[in-house]
């Protein structure tokens, strides 16, 4: 049975005050997807802030967690079933992939990048091999994004939590991607440039938040406190840096 309509609702999480669009990489994936498709003019879509202290109640009655989906009656949470639902019910464009080189390039970074700001590692040498590894795919393959020039459904799920890397990483452990991975560089510049990555992104302060709210993260450093207050005008790291220009390649 066809569904009567073509306008989506994606669920997302609150950033510090409640109402807001906070800074959920898993999110802010389906933020890039439901962007692009509508682009595509598959669908149109509201995104919808969810407080998680206090959801309203008509959330609560269908879901439990975010992001969620919900398109008609049907309601999904389980991210892989978002995706999968999106590609059945709103195929064009399409972003599905089958390259498993680009799949396994950036398996790991997102694990390793939470180890390290968790502080179950406490050096960056694990996280510096994924992105390592990614710098290397992406040089073999001469790509602007991680399967081609045009973006996917594996850059909406890498990027995000990419720019969690950047973001999070230099403010709680003063961590920075190096400048010699140059290829890396390059994908985030391709990403900085697209509209659908700039109008999803959340700022750095809600990035900051939003592992500050995680009690196993190393506390921000009082220096930086009133650099990534909340309060202050959204600032976002959507440049690339003085550090990697002297190596960067388009």
């Amino acid at each position: 049975m066809s569904k009567s309509s073509n306008h989506v609702q994606l669920y997302v999480r609150a950033g510090w005050d409640g109402t807001g669009y906070g800074a959920c990489p898993f999110c802010q994936r389906f933020y890039m997807v439901l962007d692009l498709k509508a682009k595509g003019h598959a669908l149109t879509y509201d995104i919808i802030s969810v407080n998680t202290a206090r959801p309203p109640p008509e959330f609560r009655k269908f879901a439990n967690r975010l992001p969620v989906l919900k398109h008609d009656d049907e309601v999904i949470m389980d991210t892989e079933e978002i995706q999968q639902y999106l590609d059945v019910h709103f195929p064009k464009p399409d972003l599905r992939y089958t390259n498993r080189d680009a799949h396994t390039a950036c398996l790991d970074v997102f694990s390793k990048f939470s180890f390290f700001i968790k502080n179950v590692s406490h050096t960056p040498d694990h996280l510096l091999k994924e992105l390592s590894y990614l710098d290397s795919y992406l040089d073999r393959t001469g790509n602007k994004f991680m399967c081609g020039d045009e973006l996917t459904n594996l850059d909406c799920n890498v990027l995000p939590k990419l720019q969690h890397i950047r973001v999070a990483s230099k403010a709680f452990k003063d961590f920075e991607i190096p400048g010699s991975m140059t290829y890396l560089w390059g994908y985030l510049a391709n990403a900085y440039k697209n509209d659908t990555f700039k109008k999803t992104c959340p700022s750095d302060q809600e990035i900051v938040h939003h592992w500050s709210e995680k009690k196993e993260t190393t506390p921000l450093p009082e220096s930086k406190q009133k650099l990534y207050m909340v309060e202050s005008t959204p600032r976002f790291s959507l440049d690339i840096p003085a550090f990697a220009n002297g190596h960067y390649r388009k």
